[in-house]
């Protein structure tokens, strides 16, 4: 498979994520209202993270599953064949399933487009970024629009069809590292720190953007497309500066996009650039990571890192959420990341990011 076709294979297998990601967000802040059963969503999705899984492209065939039976849960919420309360539990259930095929899958299906091209990190990230902000879009129109169509069905095609040639013709996944890439990657305690910024971000995003502001998924999906579009677009976007100065600039842009009366349109506009800083610190990890060895298994390791931390984050916020409400719980975001910067300055070595 030539370069251009195994990126758009994975691109599409990225925005099936993300529509994945963002149907069930706003589907379990539509069924409940309560800040801490929101956010463990983003709990379901990583706790797969903590488990010594192993590596395996079958992973994706257990995607693939989910993604059919959301559909379906979809369909029952539509016609309230099920209690609210039975559908946000299954919601978490098929999420937590989803987010295990994904994570046992992710290395090797890496290695599977890496192998035998020129396909460097940076167009790896750029290609999933796009697909994330695809699949944001798509899940933004399609799922308030037209509720029982399964676009996600479609958009895991590409995937599954890479993972059965794999598996048709190996038994075993393409090895890119010495290092026991089958087994669950080591933790690296800054991607864990950025794990637990963005995990608090957006876990009680979906429920802000519904109950504080009034908005729509279309709105929700505004919000997330223009983050995804901050991380495509990084390098025109901002100069060269070490990840503390990243994080303080996610801090006055979270001060800007939570701000008490502030419209939501400005705070679309702050997820831009808010998006690019965290895509750069994302590269900057990469690069602390290079002791690791070949990049699929560098991108194990962070993506793995920021789950955990994700994990962690949602929990805090579900808390304070429920604690201090919604509003002040996003506002407490600014100190957070403001915070993290002063750690990163204080005790994390400069980087540089790599190309």
């Amino acid at each position: 498979m030539n370069k251009s076709r195994k990126l758009l294979a994975w691109g599409s297998w990225m925005a099936s994520m993300s529509v994945l990601t963002l149907t069930s967000a706003w589907l379990l802040a539509q069924l409940s209202s309560s800040p801490i059963i929101n956010s463990l969503l983003i709990a379901a999705q990583n706790i797969p993270a903590f488990l010594p899984l192993r590596r395996n492209i079958i992973g994706v065939k257990y995607f693939f599953i989910s993604v059919t039976l959301l559909e379906i849960i979809i369909v029952l919420y539509y016609f309230n064949a099920l209690p609210h309360s039975t559908l946000a539990i299954l919601t978490l259930i098929i999420s937590l399933t989803a987010a295990t095929g994904g994570i046992i899958s992710t290395l090797p299906m890496t290695a599977l487009i890496i192998d035998k091209s020129s396909i460097s990190n940076r167009l790896l990230q750029l290609s999933s970024d796009i697909g994330n902000f695809g699949g944001t879009i798509i899940g933004g129109i399609v799922y308030p629009c037209l509720m029982l169509f399964p676009p996600l069905l479609f958009l895991t095609i590409p995937a599954a069809w890479i993972s059965e040639s794999n598996l048709k013709r190996t038994s075993q996944p393409i090895d890119l590292s010495s290092q026991q890439p089958h087994q669950s990657p080591p933790l690296d305690r800054w991607c864990l720190l950025q794990g637990f910024c963005v995990g608090a971000l957006f876990g009680l995003l979906p429920l802000w953007t519904s109950s504080v502001k009034l908005g729509t998924e279309i709105d929700f999906s505004l919000i997330l497309g223009a983050f995804m579009l901050g991380r495509i677009s990084e390098r025109r976007l901002l100069p060269e500066i070490p990840p503390c100065a990243l994080y303080l600039l996610s801090s006055c842009l979270l001060l800007v996009a939570f701000y008490p009366n502030i419209p939501l349109a400005a705070g679309v506009i702050a997820f831009i650039p808010l998006g690019a800083s965290t895509i750069r610190i994302e590269f900057h990890l990469i690069d602390h990571l290079k002791k690791h060895g070949e990049i699929a298994y560098r991108r194990d390791i962070l993506l793995r890192s920021l789950a955990i931390g994700a994990v962690l984050g949602s929990i805090v916020i579900g808390i304070i959420g429920q604690l201090i409400g919604i509003r002040n719980a996003m506002l407490s975001l600014v100190c957070m990341h403001a915070i993290t910067a002063l750690i990163t300055y204080r005790w994390k070595p400069a980087t540089k990011p790599i190309t």
